[in-house]
């Protein structure tokens, strides 16, 4: 398993909150993440250490 860190972020970027991730690779810990959308978070960062490894949209997509 490895160690990952979701921010959610306002519209401002600014981290309203943050949670550890554990997942056996980046694909399971973006899944994951993406379950910490919450209304007025239109954005998940997911960290590895100190490295963004991905940046993830909350805001469902007006045409599906």
């Amino acid at each position: 398993m490895q160690s990952f860190r979701a921010y959610l972020l306002n519209p401002a970027g600014k981290i309203v909150w943050g949670d550890w991730i554990e997942a056996h690779d980046q694909a399971e810990a973006e899944a994951l993440a993406h379950k910490l959308c919450k209304a007025g978070t239109p954005t998940v960062e997911l960290w590895k250490g100190a490295r963004l490894v991905a940046e993830l949209s909350c805001v469902e997509d007006a045409t599906t």
